[in-house]
């Protein structure tokens, strides 16, 4: 019986010494404390001053595509905003934690809007998602998103270009209430930087701007994209060296074939093709001429040259075979053994067979048919579209690759 009496009075004592020790609070009780007198609709009042800052840094997930012909840049990245609540501190040993997540609905959040933004125009941000608060009072906003942004584009060293894009954050704020933007410690972050099969992401700049008029900082991010031209150099630029090359084997070709004039109009049309393929993917602008654009209207100049040079030429060669007035002109043309000194003269004959073979020294007239210049334009003609081929693709695409 004593015993039974002694395990009751522990038992009473047990449950009397729990009763009076204190119970550590839960998260849910953190919850009703910290937000008892807090108003997500109120401007948070830190040390009852009209501005106050917030820390921004980005981590760009993939460069997603840059569409030269609208100018705009779409690109996958995350924001990291963070700033401090006084009201939102508590002592983390009395609630056995020191962060929780928080819904965005339950917080002031600052109206940040990418300024350059060409849709979705608004504040950043998925409100589904939740912030992230610490013990301190420090709020830490991961507004993440898929943007779409104005970049000029300078097409004139395309397709060896290199791009500068920005990506410009700033606050909707007004005149006595001002939120600044500024760069944290770290302010950009490749982690998870998925490559592009297009564009080379070389660097990201970041900066702080001074907005006089809003007499605000905001923040911008420049992307420093560089194009791969792989694919380029492979189903664009060679085919155009190669197409450059029959600009000049036409004169090669002999004239009784029949295939001289058809060949300069192909080659001709299919630098017209390639012109439109390429001011197709080019934004409509005059601010700069493509490099690239100029080369092939250039080519395409020198084929009509080419057409109109074969045309010349094959008037001469079907001409009727007589006698043609021997000038200076041809003297450069044709070969020393065709023509020797300048001769005023002309032997009128009807054919071939009715002129002499040759003349004696008195006379200094040499006989010269419409072939002897055909063929005499033919080589200086290869000759000169050669050389020019050479030189007009060797300085194009110096001034592509931006080396002068």
């Amino acid at each position: 019986m004593f015993l039974g009496v002694l395990v009751v009075l522990v038992s009473v004592c047990r449950a009397a010494l729990s009763g009076s020790l204190p119970v550590p609070k839960n998260e849910s009780q953190l919850f009703k404390d910290i937000f008892r007198n807090y108003d997500p609709l109120v401007w948070p009042n830190q040390n009852n001053s009209p501005n106050w800052t917030i820390d921004v840094w980005m981590s760009i997930n993939s460069l997603v595509d840059l569409n030269e012909k609208d100018q705009v840049l779409s690109l996958s990245a995350i924001f990291d905003l963070t700033w401090k609540e006084p009201l939102l501190k508590w002592n983390p040993k009395e609630y056995n934690t020191e962060v929780i997540y928080v819904p965005t609905d339950k917080l002031w959040l600052p109206d940040v809007i990418v300024q350059n933004a060409v849709s979705n125009y608004g504040q950043i941000g998925n409100r589904n998602l939740k912030v992230y608060l610490e013990s301190t009072g420090t709020i830490v906003w991961f507004p993440g998103d898929f943007y779409k942004t104005y970049c000029k584009v300078d097409v004139r060293h395309y397709p060896f270009d290199t791009q500068s894009c920005k990506l410009i954050l700033q606050q909707l704020s007004c005149k006595r209430k001002i939120v600044n933007l500024d760069l944290a410690p770290e302010p950009v972050l490749h982690m998870k930087y998925e490559e592009n099969g297009e564009w080379e992401l070389e660097e990201i700049v970041p900066q702080k701007v001074w907005q006089h008029r809003g007499r605000h900082f905001r923040v911008e991010f420049t992307l420093n994209i560089k194009r791969k031209t792989l694919f380029y150099i492979i189903n664009m630029i060679l085919p155009i060296v190669f197409l450059s090359l029959l600009n000049s084997l036409v004169f090669a070709l002999p004239a009784n074939s029949g295939e001289k004039i058809t060949l300069c109009i192909s080659v001709m049309l299919s630098y017209a093709v390639f012109l439109t393929l390429v001011n197709d993917a080019l934004p409509e602008n005059s601010d700069g001429v493509c490099y690239f654009s100029a080369y092939l209207a250039t080519e395409i100049f020198l084929s009509m040259a080419a057409t109109i040079v074969t045309v010349v030429n094959l008037a001469f060669h079907h001409r009727d075979p007589r006698y043609i007035r021997a000038t200076r002109l041809l003297t450069y043309l044709l070969p020393d053994k065709k023509i020797k000194i300048l001769a005023d003269d002309i032997v009128k004959v009807k054919t071939i067979d009715q002129a002499p073979d040759t003349h004696g020294d008195s006379t200094g007239i040499k006989v010269v048919l419409g072939s002897d210049i055909a063929a005499a334009l033919d080589r200086l003609g290869f000759k000169v579209f050669t050389i020019v081929n050479i030189l007009a693709s060797m300085s194009f695409f110096y001034a592509m690759c931006g080396l002068y």
